[in-house]
């Protein structure tokens, strides 16, 4: 059986981060993704508090800079998702479709997921045009969206598709939770209208593949066409691959210094690129240091 000394799960900013330190001290290690390198990032409309990028610089260009970066240094991403993380016998088992990898040490940078729509049915019909992220419609343009929330994301969202299309934004309460800079930037657009104590009932399909929107507010019922509905209302640690029973003995194997969280996974509303990058180099680092202790 081999015997892995390092698995990182996840390679958004802070798995990347670790993988690009670790590799500086000559570590060996499997850096796994289920989809993209960047994770949420590649959503961001301009980041702004990045060091090094004067104005900001855009998520996908961020992601795309990290994409060089580590194939220059060749950092292999193995893409596959993992199904199951479990500690035994001194081992932890990472448990793929292709394969079960044995590691001494795992690094969990796996991110968030969206809280996703409960309050109306969602028919297998339009299922593909309610999203909870706008990489797939980056591309598209003419279109009317419709992005629930108000927060960062839901804000930040909206200016990045209003570039090509229309956008309104729902916000289920009256006061928006999203920074000063972005809610002047929304409402500085002639493309972004923003609908505050107004939520979804009800999505049915209309003429030409668009949605008809019911939504309720306190003037009574407002009809809404769209082709895209955004949901942007919260997201949540990205742990479905471990067990309750895992997370119960995770304090205990991070005390031993073989299990790390690192990034948007353990940060809650701390969601910050420069925040999961710090994190990541000081998890490689701490990483070195355990293994040069338990080698001398």
């Amino acid at each position: 059986m081999q015997t892995e000394n390092i698995v990182i799960i996840g390679a958004g900013p802070a798995g990347l981060a670790a993988g690009l330190q670790l590799k500086r001290y000559g570590e060996e290690f499997i850096l796994i993704e289920r989809d993209n390198i960047g994770g949420l990032l590649r959503n961001a409309n301009l980041v702004e508090n990045y060091p090094g990028f004067p104005g900001g610089i855009s998520g996908r260009e961020l992601v795309r800079r990290f994409e060089k970066q580590v194939s220059e240094i060749s950092v292999k991403v193995t893409f596959t998702e993992v199904k199951s993380l479990s500690y035994e016998d001194g081992l932890f088992q990472i448990v793929t479709p292709e394969r079960v990898y044995h590691s001494r040490m795992v690094v969990i940078a796996s991110g968030t997921k969206p809280k996703k729509f409960t309050e109306f049915r969602i028919s297998e019909g339009i299922r593909d045009k309610i999203l909870y992220e706008i990489v797939p419609i980056l591309h598209v343009k003419g279109k009317r969206v419709v992005i629930v929330g108000a927060g960062d994301l839901a804000f930040d969202y909206a200016l990045n598709l209003s570039k090509k299309n229309d956008v309104m934004i729902l916000n289920r309460v009256e006061q928006v939770k999203c920074l000063t800079l972005l809610w002047e930037r929304a409402i500085a657009s002639a493309r972004i209208t923003v609908h505050p104590m107004t939520s979804i009932s009800n999505i049915e399909t209309c003429p030409e593949n668009r949605l008809l929107l019911e939504c309720k507010n306190p003037e009574g019922v407002l009809r809404i066409q769209a082709d895209y509905v955004i949901g942007a209302i919260g997201r949540e640690a990205q742990l479905d691959f471990v067990s309750d029973q895992f997370l119960h003995s995770a304090q205990e194997l991070e005390k031993r210094g073989v299990l790390h969280f690192a990034g948007d996974v353990k940060n809650g509303v701390f969601r910050q690129a420069a925040i999961a990058v710090g994190e990541g180099i000081l998890t490689a680092m701490k990483i070195h240091l355990y293994l040069r202790e338990v080698s001398a």
